[in-house]
């Protein structure tokens, strides 16, 4: 099968800038790996931006077959390049193409990268999540919320913006940053310490396939959260996996999802 690869390295790819950037990309080493292993499996792999250029490029590797039904499919690594609803775009102009691809559609990503939304959807299914509020200016919330609270930007991912802060002095620097830097409205939650668990679900509808949990294992550390650093692996101390987590029957989680 012919399979595209499409990532974001290099973000020349537009008529304009609008927008925030974005601040993601995957590491090469893991898009190598995703290429090897294709490639072992015998499929026939190209590497594609995903800029204004990849319908182009993708329509003269994999043109429709005899029936006009498609050639291939995209493996989706794309974080997009700017904007609040970046991760949208690759899918969103694939489905117009009509090529087909891995990951989440439009929506999944529209919805899951604003973390309000998110938050709210999860409250209406009956999934308790950290109470919180919406600020663009850290003076509004200085002297009401309980601390110590998590700052972080409405629309990023991967932990960027993160912090925690235990005073009113501190949560007004970190809303301003936020706001400063990332172009839009802060997310102030309540911090709940305890033990963190990932748990990955593969699948759609009733076809939910659960893998085995991983525990973040904070130990001593004084911040027993996961942040930029440590999932960018430029921490000087990250956090130890543990897999298969222990879990006892009764013990409660707060909840916190990633749709990809």
């Amino acid at each position: 099968m012919k399979i595209a690869v499409v990532h974001n390295r290099d973000h020349s790819g537009v008529i304009n800038r609008f927008g925030q950037a974005c601040p993601e990309k995957y590491g090469e080493r893991a898009i190598i790996a995703v290429i090897t292993a294709l490639q072992r499996a015998g499929h026939d792999v190209l590497l594609c931006e995903g800029d204004k250029n990849m319908l182009r490029v993708i329509e003269s590797f994999m043109s429709s077959d005899a029936e006009g039904r498609p050639a291939g499919l995209v493996f989706n690594m794309a974080y997009g390049i700017q904007g609040n609803c970046r991760y949208t775009h690759v899918p969103a102009m694939l489905e117009m193409a009509g090529v087909p691809y891995t990951g989440s559609d439009p929506l999944g990503h529209a919805l899951a990268l604003d973390k309000v939304i998110t938050k709210d959807l999860l409250r209406q299914a009956g999934v308790p999540t950290p109470d919180y509020c919406v600020s663009s200016r850290g003076e509004q919330l200085a002297n009401w919320l309980p601390y110590p609270v998590i700052v972080k930007p409405r629309h990023e991912s991967t932990s960027f913006g993160l912090k925690l802060v235990t005073s009113p002095a501190e949560l007004v620097e970190a809303v301003n940053a936020i706001v400063g830097e990332y172009h839009q409205d802060a997310l102030v939650e309540e911090y709940i310490d305890g033990r963190e668990v990932c748990v990955g679900l593969l699948g759609n509808g009733d076809d939910i396939e659960v893998l085995p949990m991983v525990e973040q294992d904070f130990s001593d550390r004084p911040v027993r959260l996961m942040t930029w650093e440590d999932k960018a692996h430029k921490a000087i101390v990250e956090p130890r996996k543990i897999c298969p987590a222990t879990v006892l029957s009764g013990e409660t989680f707060t909840v916190s999802v990633q749709v990809t």
